[in-house]
């Protein structure tokens, strides 16, 4: 290697390790202030340590918890233009105590202001458990028209305190007796606390080990608590074989699993395994509501006809064959628990009802039996002398001092010991995966509410469908849902890569509407899906056409070349690395739309609709960056308007075009926004075009010059009857 370039490769390798541990300690540079929002009541933080570094929240000599950036622990989520840096607390319990933005750079902050900071959002987050799913709109409230931004916020909170808790976290030892409020515990302290049970499965596909749960439905509420309206589809698969006794719900880990799993089902249980028929397991798929949303796209259920007993413990056994292995886990149901408390809390029998009464049967399988057999198998059978009776008398209970002790001593057990890694190493989901789990079909049902009524009134030319198109364009896109494109799709893409478009199935439906219309028909978007251009034709529709005024021929050429510098502006910084943005000073949209609080931007949108008031379509024409971007790719359109004979002597549709487009026979294809109003003319035979040219011709005056010596003479001579 030449000298010159190694002490600048010194330099730049110097600047990476800076870089790198600065990075690695980023939660040693945010403020004591904001510290202590997310870990209230804290005297003190000890420096960032450990893998991923946290700093320990401390009260006198009491740990309160730990304190992370999300930054520290890569890859960062990336929201709409960037990644957002959030401080988190969470106690050693697993409980979120607070999260505050430190740092972000989202294009919309130029027009909806400091949005994550908004009151009331960032706390939302304080309480939640490290275990819940953080889903936007489920049990993380969301803003409107940046839930990209939103979610990623929410997913990095959790990605990063669940790594956190593998490493620090212990939860409480199971319990040995029946919790009463099961439909109140989040999916992790189900897990934890054994009510479901975990075994590990490999997925040789993927290279990877899947995690399985099962745990038993013991009643309806519980069953919804859980999948929500899926247990309605289970109910309907029972009662079409017959009806069952129990079910055993099945949840594969994450949101991407691929598993063959309604075959290699058995239970064993006293030394007998029942094999589960393969029609009776019922796969349900993706929970769309209840805690395993956003957790897992695939349930199931095991149908049981009291084959088993679900009053005592049992194994529930997965077997894939000699390729993939058999897995199973040991399960005590929260009735088998219930049975088991019962039985140790039920007095001794005297010694002459132990002698003389019967041994119940072993094959008990009622809830009463188990308990009689667990207190006969204790009792002997045969009568003993006063000695032997009080040695195998039960043991006194523990003085409380002793018990205490011993419950603090088994209070706590790790992450790794309770099995539930996949709580930590969850793989991220595939594009697809991710949109389908984390699709609002709500919004997804507006959107496609809107495109229909737009690709409806485009074909058929129906005045009324175009404006009904219009109103829909400019209340769902503008107001309800906030789906409109702008610009500033287009910097985002720059910055952060298509994952702007990917991690929004609404918003990428509407992207690859635009682009195939541009590619066919033009700029469609511009004349339909555009929720300032409606507002546009809704101003130009009112305001008295007396008031009404257009540049002349010149002016207006120079002026349409206006909205391509605009364009270059915005997006020429954007590709040369710059984070500036400037679109909020020519894209009114955000501000009209999301009631921004600018006062400046204010001032410019209500310049733009003043100018669009006097001008049809002012903004569209001169000062819309998207639209000139739009009108690039219209270059290349396949069907354009198509030019008739008539249109050599009438002026209606370029009277008519609210864009300027047309002059005279010609139409410039760039400005043009697909509105229909020319085709509408055309097909109704509007001013002069009355009649077909075949007809017209023949009637036309023939104008025919002859030049007798010294005057120019003009004979006229008329076809006409």
């Amino acid at each position: 290697m030449p000298q010159p370039f190694r002490p600048l490769l010194g330099v730049l390798a110097a600047l990476t390790l800076c870089a790198s541990a600065a990075h690695g300690q980023g939660i040693d540079r945010v403020r004591m202030s904001l510290l202590r929002e997310v870990m209230p009541g804290a005297e003190r933080f000890e420096e960032a340590s450990g893998n991923p570094p946290v700093r320990r929240a401390l009260s006198g000599e009491t740990l309160l918890g730990y304190v992370f950036l999300t930054s520290d622990l890569p890859p960062e989520v990336r929201g709409y233009s960037g990644p957002i840096q959030t401080v988190v607390g969470m106690t050693p319990e697993g409980t979120i105590t607070g999260a505050r933005v430190v740092e972000y750079h989202e294009t919309y902050m130029r027009t909806r202001g400091d949005f994550l900071r908004t009151p009331g959002f960032q706390e939302q987050f304080s309480g939640k458990s490290v275990g819940d799913a953080f889903q936007v709109r489920e049990d993380v409230d969301g803003i409107s028209r940046v839930t990209i931004s939103v979610r990623a916020m929410a997913r990095g909170i959790r990605q990063t305190a669940r790594r956190v808790a593998a490493e620090y976290m212990r939860v409480p030892e199971r319990p040995t007796a029946p919790i009463e409020d099961v439909a109140s515990l989040s999916w992790f302290e189900l897990r934890a606390r054994g009510v479901a049970e975990r075994f590990e499965v490999r997925d040789v596909e993927r290279d990877t080990t899947l995690g399985m749960s099962v745990l038993h439905l013991q009643s309806e509420d519980f069953a919804e608590h859980l999948i929500g309206g899926l247990f309605g589809y289970a109910v309907s698969a029972a009662e079409e074989r017959g009806g069952v006794e129990d079910m055993i719900l099945y949840v594969v880990d994450g949101t991407r699993p691929r598993l063959e799993s309604e075959r290699g089902w058995a239970i064993e249980q006293d030394g007998t395994t029942v094999q589960i028929p393969s029609e009776d397991v019922e796969m349900l798929g993706a929970p769309w509501e209840g805690i395993l949303q956003g957790e897992t796209s695939l349930v199931g259920v095991l149908m049981l006809h009291g084959q088993v007993d679900l009053g005592r413990p049992l194994t529930v056994v997965f077997d894939q064959g000699p390729e993939l292995g058999r897995h199973s886990a040991t399960y005590v149901s929260q009735r088998a628990l219930a049975v088991m408390a019962a039985a140790a809390a039920e007095p001794p029998p005297p010694a002459s009802t132990v002698a003389s009464g019967p041994r119940p049967a072993p094959d008990a399988t009622t809830a009463d039996d188990a308990i009689d057999e667990v207190v006969a198998s204790a009792a002997p059978t045969e009568p003993e002398d006063p000695e032997v009776l009080a040695s195998a008398a039960p043991a006194p209970p523990p003085a409380p001092e002793t018990a205490t002790r011993q419950a603090a001593a088994a209070a706590t057990v790790s992450l790794a010991e309770l099995n539930l890694l996949d709580f930590v190493e969850e793989p991220e989901p595939s594009v697809v995966e991710r949109l389908l789990t984390e699709t609002s079909w709500a919004r997804m049902g507006w959107m496609a509410l809107v495109l229909t009524l737009a690709t409806l009134a485009f074909f058929t030319k129906h005045v009324f469908l175009r404006w009904s198109s219009l109103v829909a364009t400019f209340v769902v896109l503008g107001y309800v849902d906030g789906g409109f494109l702008s610009v500033s799709h287009i910097t985002s893409a720059i910055w952060v890569g298509p994952s702007v478009f990917l991690n929004d199935l609404p918003l990428l439906v509407m992207v690859a509407f635009t682009l195939l219309a541009v590619v066919f028909w033009g700029r469609v978007f511009c004349g339909y899906l555009c929720p300032f251009g409606a507002l546009q034709d809704f101003i130009d529709a009112v305001v008295p056409k007396r008031f009404q005024r257009s540049f002349p021929p010149g002016v207006h050429r120079w002026a349409l070349k206006a909205k391509y510098g605009i364009l270059g502006i915005i997006v020429v910084p954007a590709l040369a690395g710059s984070e500036a943005s400037l679109y909020q000073y020519f894209e009114p949209f955000g501000t009209v739309f999301s009631i921004g609080p600018s006062k400046l931007l204010w001032t410019i949108a209500g310049g733009f609709l003043l100018a669009s008031a006097i001008v049809p379509r002012f903004y569209c024409r001169y000062a819309c960056p998207l639209g000139a971007a739009l009108a690039l790719g219209s270059v290349f359109s396949l069907n354009r308007i198509r030019r008739v004979e008539q249109c050599d002597y009438c002026k209606v549709c370029e009277h008519k075009c609210p864009t300027g487009a047309i002059d005279g026979p010609t139409v410039d294809f760039k400005e043009c926004v697909r509105c229909n109003v020319c085709e509408v003319e055309l097909l109704e035979k509007r001013g002069v075009c009355r009649h077909d040219m075949e007809l017209i011709r023949p009637r036309l005056v023939q104008l025919k010059a002859r030049a007798p010596v010294g005057l120019a003479d003009v004979v006229v001579r008329s076809r006409a009857d």
